[in-house]
């Protein structure tokens, strides 16, 4: 009996591990929609939701636990200056405050902003918080006293802090408010767009992106602090992005509704789609560490990780081509990695899958939207036997399938 419980257990660790994807479920214990995340290392991070619901990790996401966040309000943004001090931020004028890595939190109150969409500080104690009615709050003393203006008609959902002084707020209608002494003066910058921007992001102080909800994903570009932005290429065709991290000034992800996961690597000039293994879940939230590792929150408890960057299928050409087209694998036998070229002649669902010679799947590669292009997937198979392989191409209107051998 114990032999047989092995086996099966072998099994089921060899299914698991050969179906891999880029972005792997993590189990968050919750069904609150989660809106926010923050990492401060790649294994140390928190994220947050409904009902004032604070989940942590020391681990990087392997477990997930609990934090008692002292009130019932959502909870919509994180921001952790240092690596114990920590601020949340959310519904009926809310905020949360650690001094102990979150071991306790505080609950106080915003006065004055009713909604407090996103908080960002600068260090420990000199921070700010945009939200409803167009409303900016400051503090210089780590949120005992917030000094609250209003310097717009339109709410404000987004904002990030350079430092002390240098700071930019976005909104609705498109509007975006820039501050370099201090909150002193807010000057508008024109941003070119009308549409709701629900997150912003900087690399520096030069480079930053934003992105605004539509009939398809928006994102404008700036390089001069956002004196002049400039809209990109769009990433694809749902209601738009809900959150926006760049890595570095030309690097940058986004996650959206249908479990939309976009990467560009050349300031927008062109987007891939990254497979989060679900093409329902909204997700709100995406924050990377580094190049390689980040992680993406959504409603009902979903949270994501990727180790390798989501780089797994990748567009390398945006040209149309005539028709669908499977290529055979190069290099065949490989050993242990091998590229899959693809090519899709419209927009649509697609499916690559894995089987073994019995007609077993043991990998879903990808299975979501994509657009018009040439594709290629990197497939690893040191997870796998030696042995012969199928890999199989769907769409709406085409499968194709093709052998390759795997030697060892």
């Amino acid at each position: 009996m114990k032999l047989k419980l092995l086996f099966v257990l072998q099994l089921f660790i060899f299914f698991t591990t050969a179906a891999k994807a880029d972005w792997q479920a993590q189990t968050s214990g919750v069904a609150e929609n989660l809106f926010d995340v923050h990492f401060i290392s790649e294994s140390t991070g928190w994220a947050c939701g409904s009902n004032g619901r604070i989940l942590y990790t020391t681990n990087g996401g392997t477990l997930w636990g609990q934090q008692v966040s002292n009130t019932s309000s959502p909870l919509f943004s994180i921001s952790f200056p240092s690596a114990l001090t920590g601020y949340m931020t959310g519904g009926t004028s809310t905020i949360v405050k650690t001094t102990n890595g979150g071991a306790t939190w505080s609950a106080g109150t915003v006065n004055g902003i009713s909604t407090v969409h996103e908080v960002s500080f600068a260090d420990n104690n000199t921070g700010y918080v945009c939200g409803s009615d167009g409303k900016i709050g400051k503090t210089t003393n780590g949120g005992s006293v917030w000094i609250v203006s209003a310097i717009t008609a339109s709410d404000l959902i987004t904002l990030q802090c350079f430092d002390a002084n240098n700071v930019i707020a976005a909104g609705v209608s498109g509007v975006i408010f820039k501050t370099t002494n201090g909150g002193v003066n807010w000057n508008a910058q024109v941003s070119g767009t009308n549409n709701y921007i629900g997150s912003i992001t900087f690399a520096d102080n030069n480079n930053g992106y934003f992105t605004a909800l539509g009939l398809i994903e928006e994102v404008r570009r700036t390089t001069n602090g956002g004196n002049n932005w400039s809209p990109v290429t769009s990433p694809g065709n749902t209601s738009g992005l809900n959150s926006l991290d760049a890595v570095n000034a030309v690097t940058v992800y986004g996650a959206g509704p249908e479990g939309t996961i976009r990467r560009t690597t050349n300031s927008g000039s062109t987007w891939e789609t990254q497979p989060s293994g679900d093409t329902t879940s909204f997700l709100r939230g995406i924050f990377m560490v580094n190049s390689s590792v980040g992680y993406v929150v959504g409603d009902n408890g979903r949270i994501l990780k990727t180790v390798n960057g989501g780089i797994g299928i990748q567009q390398i050409s945006t040209n149309v081509p005539e028709g669908f087209k499977l290529s055979q694998n190069y290099p065949n036998p490989f050993n242990p990695v091998t590229n899959i070229n693809f090519s899709i002649p419209k927009s649509g669902a697609v499916k690559l899958t894995v089987f073994d010679a019995s007609g077993r799947e043991t990998a879903t590669l990808f299975n979501g939207r994509l657009s018009a292009g040439i594709y290629n997937y990197d497939f690893d198979a040191s997870q796998l036997a030696s042995g012969i392989y199928f890999y199989k191409l769907e769409s709406d209107d085409f499968t194709q399938t093709k052998k390759m051998v795997l030697i060892k």
